[in-house]
């Protein structure tokens, strides 16, 4: 078991907030070090869960449990284990693996999961003009776009109809013909769209928007009509084909009605699916087609889906382009508590534009509160000084770099030569800015991503004092790695090399090791193709035993084998197909053309006591446990607690 299994394991399972308090008295102290209130409450509330419900029997159980936590971490200290260079190195590793995560987690995805949450609640009818931009356009083609996208903008300001200049003039053929209009949507939207998105729902039913650019090109929008999230739902169809060979229209209209009066009776949905319906993909899952959301299928056929009240609830026909539909509601997605929306789609947002997005109002944001100054004429200055083989993979920084500060992030400073570093290191950056050879705008470019990185370390310093759970998390870790080796050298090591207590331990409770009643199963093997000598053999065993067989069938012990195995009645694998009783045996089975076997048991051994070998593994657990506790109360005399009582009973519920 590594440490944060251990961990884990012991006592810390998750990150949760720690609410600020502005008073924060003092629980108990250990040795004279203070726990504060809010350090015990954070760490019972979050190892309990739901079962924190302040009880005195819960708290003062969980009392007990903390300060033999922090007279163990105590002693560690006092043991100097602290200093140790290869566990601060393995703290420095944790907290270096945890900064970026949660500094992204609590600024960037916290913030745009919020973001999709509140949007998902809502559905927008959106309807577009699109004047499409390919990715790689001339400063010339985008600017004749965005011209064309205007005047249409400023026709339909000036009284023109959205819906007859989105005809006239849209790009988008399809929605084009229906007067723009591509739908209903919810967030999210699909990458590439999240400035669409942002538009969407910063409108009103009724409202247009100015051009915008997206991959496509530029867009006009407008939001037609909103209303409450449909969300996801399951559902099952009968389908009855227009058009299908003899069959007329007004036949499958009367067949569909024909089933859904026999479903009203009483029929089975799900059988008539598999009979009828022309659904050849979901008739064989009685009509189920999974959940699906808005605007996956014909407007006729999600409105009759999602007007349905209940599950189990069975629509009239519908009719869409293909036929008429009978939809039965399996389950409706309900809305999810945010902690759980958020994991749902956590990974999509860090896949989506908008996560870069979000990390560029991030780095804006710690520009402001640090503060960040850039020296401009220094990032002119190395610029300058860049020569021919600036987009070559064999650039280095010139002799004779000015070394200066290009600029400053709180109390980091950013220089020249730190830059340089960075320039030469990311080859790959600095060859791709060569395909238009302008070394000021790729210089500009690279130092950007440079002091976005700086602005992402310098933050990192700062998370203790800016996130109390964080610095909580920390002292967890801390103390936790601390533990683990304090009790490793005074419990875990003495309990496995220490042999000579180790049997005294055993010799002083050995009445508590003992086997329970066993059974002596037999695996027996025969190796021959006659069935009726195997049958012969099988009779004989289970009459004198195994031993006797071999005597009369196979003297040279060339065809009948057969393994031992001691089995206590738990041990289901070893006693599968049989009983707990002597004579218990398998019927005898054919394994391959030349070969049978059985199992039989053989006996039945009483109960006995343990020899240390074979109890071993207890012992020492048990061992571990009576060490720990002589620890604690060597602890308990050495490193004095006080408990603030009025601090505890005000805690107190129940």
């Amino acid at each position: 078991m590594n440490f944060s299994q251990w961990l884990i394991a012991a006592l810390f399972c998750s990150v949760s907030l720690l609410n600020a308090q502005t008073k924060d008295p003092v629980l108990f102290t250990v040795a004279g070090n203070d726990v504060k209130l809010s350090e015990f409450e954070y760490i019972y509330n979050k190892n309990n869960g739901k079962e924190a419900d302040y009880s005195r029997k819960s708290l003062d159980d969980y009392l007990k449990l903390y300060t033999k936590f922090k007279l163990k971490v105590q002693a560690a200290r006092d043991m100097k284990l602290d200093t140790i260079p290869s566990l601060i190195k393995e703290l420095e590793g944790y907290r270096q693996q945890l900064t970026t995560n949660y500094l992204n987690d609590k600024e960037v995805t916290d913030r745009l999961a919020h973001e999709v949450y509140d949007r998902q609640k809502k559905d927008l009818l959106l309807s577009h003009i699109l004047f499409n931009l390919s990715p790689n356009a001339t400063g010339a083609d985008t600017l004749q776009s965005y011209n064309m996208a205007m005047d249409a903008y400023k026709s339909i300001r000036s009284g023109s109809s959205f819906a007859e200049v989105a005809r006239a003039k849209s790009n988008d053929i399809n929605s084009a013909k229906n007067g723009g209009r591509i739908g209903w949507f919810t967030s999210m939207l699909p990458e590439g769209f999240y400035t669409l998105e942002n538009i969407a729902y910063s409108l009103k039913p009724g409202d247009v928007s100015l051009p915008f650019r997206t991959k496509l090109g530029y867009h006009i929008l407008k939001v037609d009509d909103s209303r409450p999230a449909r969300r996801k739902i399951e559902a099952a169809h009968i389908l009855i084909k227009k058009h299908k060979k003899g069959l007329p229209d007004g036949k499958a209209m009367l067949k569909a009605d024909s089933i859904y009066t026999l479903i009203q009776g009483g029929a089975s949905f799900e059988e008539l699916a598999r009979q009828l319906s022309d659904d050849k993909n979901s008739a064989p899952l009685g009509g189920n087609i999974g959940f699906f959301g808005i605007n996956q299928y014909e407007p006729a056929f999600e409105d009759a889906a999602f007007s349905l009240a209940k599950d189990g609830d069975v629509s009239r026909p519908i009719e869409t382009s293909i036929g008429y539909h009978i939809i039965k509601r399996i389950k409706r997605e309900e809305e999810l508590p945010f902690e759980r929306a958020k994991r749902k789609v956590q990974s999509e947002i860090q896949r989506d534009s908008r996560f870069a997005a979000a990390q560029g109002t991030l780095i804006e944001k710690i520009k402001t509160e640090a503060p960040y100054v850039e020296n401009k004429a220094a990032l002119d200055r190395f610029a300058g000084q860049m020569d021919t083989l600036f987009f070559s993979y064999k650039w280095k920084a010139p002799e004779n770099l000015v070394k200066e500060e290009m600029a400053k992030i709180g109390n980091i400073s950013i220089t020249s030569d730190q830059f340089a570093d960075y320039v030469r290191s990311n080859t790959r950056n600095r060859l791709q800015g060569g395909d238009n050879k302008n070394v000021k705008e790729t210089v500009r470019s690279m130092f950007n991503d440079f002091v976005a990185q700086k602005c992402l370390q310098f933050e990192e310093t700062r998370l203790e004092d800016k996130y109390p759970d964080f610095k909580s998390l920390m002292r967890e870790y801390r103390e936790g790695i601390l533990l683990f080796e304090a009790t490793k050298l005074n419990v875990w090591d003495k309990a496995s090399e220490d042999t000579t207590g180790l049997k005294l331990f055993f010799d002083k409770n050995k009445g508590k090791y003992k086997w329970e009643e066993r059974a002596v199963v037999q695996a027996i093997s025969i190796d021959t193709s006659d069935r009726n000598l195997a049958e012969k053999i099988y009779k004989y065993i289970n009459k004198k035993g195994i031993d006797k067989a071999i005597s009369k069938y196979d003297k040279k012990k060339s065809f009948i084998s057969y393994s031992r195995t001691i089995a206590e009645p738990k041990n289901q694998e070893a006693l599968a197909g049989l009983t707990f009783s002597k004579s218990s045996t398998t019927a005898l089975v054919q394994d391959n053309p030349k070969s049978y076997s059985f199992r039989r048991v053989s006996e039945l051994m009483a109960p006995g006591p343990k020899s240390l070998d074979e109890a071993r593994g207890y012992i020492i657990a048990d061992y571990q446990d009576y060490l720990e506790g002589l620890w604690i109360d060597e602890l308990k005399m050495k490193y004095p607690v006080r408990i603030n009582n009025d601090v505890f009973e005000s805690m107190v519920k129940k």
